[in-house]
């Protein structure tokens, strides 16, 4: 069976007339008849009565054609939804984030996404930049928002946005008393809780960067992954810790933010595999470049 004999079939259906059915279909009378024939023969059952004057659907023939519309909007819809597929417009994609991401720049992408790409289905995974890395060269993620310098060569990475480096202190800290700025060096002889390096070069070299222009080797005497295990044990009073300037909406009643009195910035990177040949991936960085990037700019 072959799908030009169930649209001759609908179109005989509609008309009920042979002659105005193969007009239609821009094709001689005869061979209409013949295709018909051929159908009916597969199906072994008789689509319709027909006599010198009229041409009526059987029972079973009225059964068939509710069935073959139910093929042809199926069809339509299969077709529909592959050529959506092909322009990138609906699928699934994994999104690595990680650091203060969360707090600002994940909820605008997922804002720009639902308003731009609304049949975008995201799995979202929180994960350190060097996880992220990994789980990019592995094909586990699509998507990373992250902390460069990225040194994969298999790697494609556009900067989103940058953001300053802060100070999370105690409350109770003689630094933070009617302070609304303050000098790195006055960090000196403080405690400190630091990312681990192998998790993300970039954040800790961005941290480092500020212990080198203050000309101090810092104490440090914690290292923890996440923003908010870092700012809980500042208020548990284990030391200080410098974060980006976003990581502020984690509001603790026994910790303050202060900015520098110079610009120490931290970068955050959108990155994809440059074998990706996936029309969602190539979708949704075309809206963080056009709906998103503009916004941290």
């Amino acid at each position: 069976m072959e799908l030009r004999h169930l649209k001759y079939f609908t179109m005989i259906a509609e008309e009920l007339h042979f002659g105005r059915a193969a007009k239609k279909l821009n094709i001689s009378q005869p061979p209409l008849s013949q295709q018909l024939k051929q159908l009916e023969n597969e199906l072994q059952v008789k689509l319709f009565h027909r006599t010198n004057r009229s041409v009526e659907l059987t029972e079973a023939g009225k059964l068939f054609l509710e069935k073959v519309y139910n093929i042809f909007n199926y069809l339509d819809y299969a077709c529909e939804e592959t050529r959506s597929i092909d322009r990138g417009e609906i699928g699934e994609l994994t999104l690595g984030y990680s650091g203060s991401a969360v707090f600002d720049l994940l909820p605008t992408i997922i804002h720009s996404c639902n308003q731009h790409f609304p049949s975008l289905t995201l799995d979202l995974k929180q994960l350190t930049t060097s996880e992220q890395i990994k789980a990019l060269e592995e094909r586990k993620i699509q998507v990373g928002l992250l902390v460069p310098p990225i040194e994969s060569p298999n790697l494609i990475t556009e900067t989103i946005r940058e953001e300053k480096l802060v100070v999370c202190l105690p409350k109770n800290h003689l630094l933070a008393q009617g302070r609304t700025q303050i000098d790195a060096r006055e960090l000196a002889m403080e405690n400190f809780i630091m990312p681990p390096k192998q998790e993300g070069h970039g954040y800790y070299d961005a941290i480092k960067n500020i212990f080198e222009d203050a000309s101090f080797t810092p104490n440090i005497v914690q290292t923890a992954k996440e923003q908010h295990t870092m700012v809980s044990l500042v208020a548990a009073g284990i030391g200080i810790v410098i974060v980006p300037e976003y990581t502020q909406f984690i509001k603790l009643d026994d910790v303050v933010y202060l900015p520098f009195n110079k610009h120490y910035p931290k970068i955050t990177a959108m990155t994809w595999h440059k074998e990706n040949k996936q029309p969602v991936v190539n979708r949704f960085i075309r809206v963080v470049q056009e709906q998103v990037i503009p916004r941290f700019n």
